[in-house]
């Protein structure tokens, strides 16, 4: 149907360690969002290391998270991103890094803390159509996610298909044939 490579990741993408911020240079009122540990920012920087429209995956704490940030953040030292893309777009790696969760969660390391290793990533097979096939896929999935996630269009549109359908089974189940008198 359509043609594709299978890759490992680490032949596509390199992927590296965020740089370690504390709490205390931490602030709620802070410019960019600071992720570290969870798909939550743990707070606020003056400062960014991550120009945003990226990937990331939290390898400690929520490990196997995979996250994407569409504008500038602070990657802390649990979240790895990746660099020096090559043949494959930053947010088709997101989507089909959110379908290989089962695999990233079945690989953390349950300690105190769960871990997820480099290693783990670096090896994962990544399907690769051509750049404008993983457009198309984008595409397609940013519509569903906005769909679903947009409460101001998706409600109302849901709500709308929910009526057409009373409206077509309250016509059906009220309407009779003078055969069945």
């Amino acid at each position: 149907m359509f043609g594709y490579v299978v890759v490992k990741l680490s032949d596509v993408a390199t992927v590296k360690r965020g740089v370690r911020v504390v709490k205390n240079q931490l602030s709620q009122d802070g410019k960019y969002p600071v992720f570290q540990n969870a798909l939550a920012p743990m707070g606020y920087y003056d400062e960014y290391n991550r120009e945003g429209e990226e990937t990331y995956i939290i390898s400690a704490g929520a490990a196997g998270e995979v996250g994407y940030c569409k504008g500038k953040f602070w990657a802390a030292d649990d979240c790895l991103v990746f660099e020096n893309l090559n043949l494959v777009d930053n947010k088709y790696l997101y989507y089909y890094l959110i379908n290989q969760s089962e695999f990233l969660h079945r690989n953390v390391r349950k300690a105190s803390i769960p871990r997820l290793s480099r290693d783990v990533i670096d090896r994962i097979n990544i399907y690769l159509p051509t750049i404008e096939r993983q457009n198309e896929i984008i595409e397609k999935l940013d519509e569903f996610s906005r769909l679903c996630n947009d409460i101001s269009e998706g409600l109302p549109a849901e709500i709308e298909a929910r009526q057409k359908q009373y409206e077509y089974y309250r016509d059906k189940l009220l309407t009779f044939d003078e055969m069945d008198r």
